[in-house]
């Protein structure tokens, strides 16, 4: 039991390696090019197909079937500046990467009907939750602080990439309780695989002695059930939604196998451990000061302290870094979002206009310097909306500056100890598109459906 421990561990570490470069973003944001372009704050507003991933209450505004399908591209860059041995022997020089990539965001098909006169909403969606995609190719130098005295002077050379990412089959329901009142439950099927790999390669520059290098291959999967909740109150004016999503106690499977020129080669692990990954609460007030006005505002709480994998045999560990959690920095995080959107009318269609801006702490953060990752975002947004279709497009650009420890050897290290600290910056941007499909005529569907299964 305490080898399995051993091994999950050291795979803990190797992941988060991986992701702790890559700067990635664990919000749980829903999806939509609408709610992306009013910078994420939907949950008071959630009246369209994208609704169940904001607050599943809103599905309850729907009144016909609707047809949905989102998808993201992705671009970051990265870049680390005055990097220095933790005991100021050694600097390294700065480094530059960038990677984009475009995914299927959302996909859903929600259905209102009633049952005994109370309106009633059932939707069935597929979501990727995380997308964990990256490529990096970067080199830095190791120089001496003293002239010709320890360490030598070195060049590190670094290929990481990472495919994959973890996914949402969703069943949501809404009930209109009342004119003003929705509420909202789904559930989350959570299926998660994605694979990592990065290779490192140091050179002696002025010797003889050939590049010593470590490769680490790693396959990672999640898997488990969640459930959320929603209430949502609609008034002319103004309108307040509260979202709920539980806690997630899943597994965690890992195995891995590394490839180095040292000596003896470490031999191919894996473990499998139960993970908890945290409830999240929101809440979110929406107001329309005119009738082509919406503006909403957002609260989201974290609480990433409960973040954890446990190792067979052992105390539970921060599923970020593969620290115990009591030493591991990890934070609870309360995230603001705020945006607009403006409606001007033509002839049988309506151009929004939408922008906003985000404040969005993240609860990882390195052991070492415990320094706070808080990234803000600006948002923007427009779209062509008739009565049977929507298409929107928004455009979405974060950044983060954080100090953050590394490791620049061969035999790894802890994030507790890095062997050096220095500055990451962190600039991703985002372009989401959406396509909702309205179904106004439900005779006429129905006529339709009857006639592909033989009913007339």
């Amino acid at each position: 039991m305490r080898a399995a421990g051993h091994a999950l561990a050291a795979l803990l570490l190797a992941s988060a390696s991986a992701e702790a470069q890559n700067g990635n973003i664990f919000n749980r944001t829903g999806s939509g090019a609408r709610a992306a372009g009013m910078a994420n704050a939907f949950i008071a507003v959630s009246d369209d197909g994208t609704a169940s991933s904001w607050n599943p209450a809103g599905l309850g505004q729907l009144r016909k079937p609707e047809l949905s399908i989102v998808t993201s591209t992705l671009g970051a860059s990265y870049g680390t500046s005055g990097f220095r041995a933790r005991d100021d022997s050694a600097t390294y020089s700065p480094t530059e990467a960038s990677y984009s990539s475009t995914y299927l965001d959302f996909a859903s098909l929600a259905v209102p009907f009633s049952i005994g006169g109370m309106p009633v909403t059932m939707q069935a969606s597929w979501r990727r939750l995380y997308d964990l995609s990256f490529q990096q190719n970067v080199s830095t130098t190791q120089e001496p602080t003293t002239p010709g005295g320890p360490p030598p002077l070195a060049t590190f050379a670094t290929n990481a990439n990472s495919t994959g990412g973890i996914d949402l089959a969703s069943v949501s329901g809404a009930i209109k309780l009342t004119p003003r009142m929705a509420l909202g439950m789904n559930v989350n099927f959570w299926q998660g695989a994605w694979e990592d790999h990065q290779s490192t390669a140091i050179a002696l520059p002025g010797t003889e002695q050939p590049p010593l290098f470590v490769k680490h291959d790693q396959t990672n999967g999640v898997s488990g059930t969640n459930v959320g909740v929603g209430l949502l109150l609609t008034y002319p004016r103004w309108s307040v939604g509260v979202a709920y999503q539980g806690a997630l106690t899943g597994d965690y499977t890992s195995s891995g196998q590394t490839a180095t020129s040292l000596t003896p080669p470490p031999t191919p692990v894996s473990a499998a451990a139960p993970m908890h990954f945290p409830q999240e609460l929101g809440a979110g007030v929406s107001w329309r000061p005119a009738d082509r006005w919406t503006t909403a505002l957002d609260l989201t709480w974290d609480d990433w302290s409960e973040a954890t994998v446990t190792p067979p045999g052992g105390s539970a560990v921060d599923i970020f870094n593969g620290v115990p959690i009591e030493r591991s920095g990890i934070a609870d995080t309360l995230s603001a979002n705020l945006g607009a959107e403006c409606l001007f009318h033509g002839e049988g269609h309506v151009i929004p206009l939408r922008f906003g801006v985000a404040w969005e702490p993240q609860g990882a953060r390195s052991a070492y310097t415990l320094d706070p990752v808080h990234f803000v975002m600006l948002a923007a947004g427009t779209g062509y909306n008739t009565n049977t279709i929507k298409f929107d497009a928004a455009f979405q650009y974060r950044w983060a500056r954080f100090r953050d420890g590394d490791n620049f050897t061969l035999e790894g290290g802890s994030p507790e100890l890095p062997s050096a600290v220095g500055l990451r910056d962190v600039k991703r941007w985002t372009i989401k598109l959406s396509l909702i499909v309205r179904v106004t005529d439900t005779d006429k569907l129905h006529r339709g459906i009857k006639k592909v299964f033989g009913g007339g």
